[in-house]
């Protein structure tokens, strides 16, 4: 479990727990139908408060109903809002990396059947020499 920050806002965030990635899914989802709503003519003022209203539907469905409003401190700035979503999905890839690298180690390959696991280890081993030719 790790830490995210943004701004003044923390959330503790476990991209490794399978019910925390459910949540997440559900908040692309959620992000998803509200960007089918965003309003596209009119005032830019406007324009930029349906758009920021699809960021508070993702960060309210990720974490808890209100936590957009704390992140955001209420305010409806669309670059605001980019940059925390690029924060977290920046944070979940930086998560996945370090994730591979601990678990990488404990990650059992399996090459087949009995010939084919015979096979692979002649290839790969230094036991084997290799046929010229």
């Amino acid at each position: 479990m790790s830490l995210w920050k943004f701004g003044n806002f923390e959330a503790e965030v476990n991209f490794s727990d399978a019910d925390f990635l459910d949540k997440v899914d559900r908040a692309k989802q959620a992000l998803d139908e509200q960007l089918k709503h965003v309003q596209k003519t009119g005032k830019m003022s406007d324009i930029i408060r349906s758009q920021c209203a699809c960021f508070y539907t993702f960060f309210d469905t990720l974490f808890y109903e209100g936590a957009a409003n704390e992140m955001y401190e209420g305010k409806n700035d669309l670059e605001l809002c980019v940059q925390s979503a690029d924060s977290i999905f920046k944070f979940q890839q930086e998560e996945d990396e370090r994730w591979k690298q601990s678990y990488g180690k404990y990650n059992v390959q399996n090459h087949g059947n009995r010939q084919q696991r015979r096979a692979y280890q002649k290839n790969n081993k230094k036991n084997y020499p290799r046929k010229q030719g």
